[in-house]
């Protein structure tokens, strides 16, 4: 007899049996972080803090330059001086972090010699708007230096 007949066989004896349904993620453990994946009501939002102080040893902290403006004018943790002088420290640290990300990529395309018509499609008109966007950035800058 042939192997691929007898292949056969062994196939069919094996799909005639009564296959009983089986689940792969029996032996699975369940998830070890209670509530990860809560919603954002007020007392999902308040587990949520607890999870994170009692198992890191830090706080949770309010988060007042990346909010919306409204959000940003009503905190009352700090007046408007505070504010504005913790968003142009803000602001200096997030701009260094982008002189940083720019400096290692220069660097990269001098050493391995990526021109710059390897770039992807998109790459050319996404630096263009970088480039305007920190133009209006400048501009804003300059104004509340005056």
């Amino acid at each position: 007899m042939s192997i691929s007949k007898r292949l056969k066989e062994i196939i069919d004896e094996i799909t005639d049996e009564e296959v009983t349904e089986a689940s792969t993620t029996g032996n699975v453990a369940g998830y070890q972080t209670p509530n990860a994946f809560s919603g954002k009501t007020g007392k999902d939002k308040k587990k949520e803090k607890e999870n994170a102080e009692n198992s890191t040893g830090y706080k949770v902290v309010k988060e007042i330059y990346g909010t919306n403006y409204p959000t940003f004018k009503k905190e009352e943790s700090k007046n408007s001086r505070q504010k504005v002088n913790g968003a142009i420290k803000e602001i200096n640290k997030r701009l260094f972090e982008i002189e940083r990300i720019i400096g290692r990529a220069a660097k990269l395309k001098q050493e391995a010699g990526v021109s710059s018509d390897k770039y992807w499609k998109s790459t050319k008109p996404r630096m263009s708007k970088i480039a305007e966007r920190l133009l209006k950035v400048s501009h804003k800058l300059r104004e509340i230096a005056s």
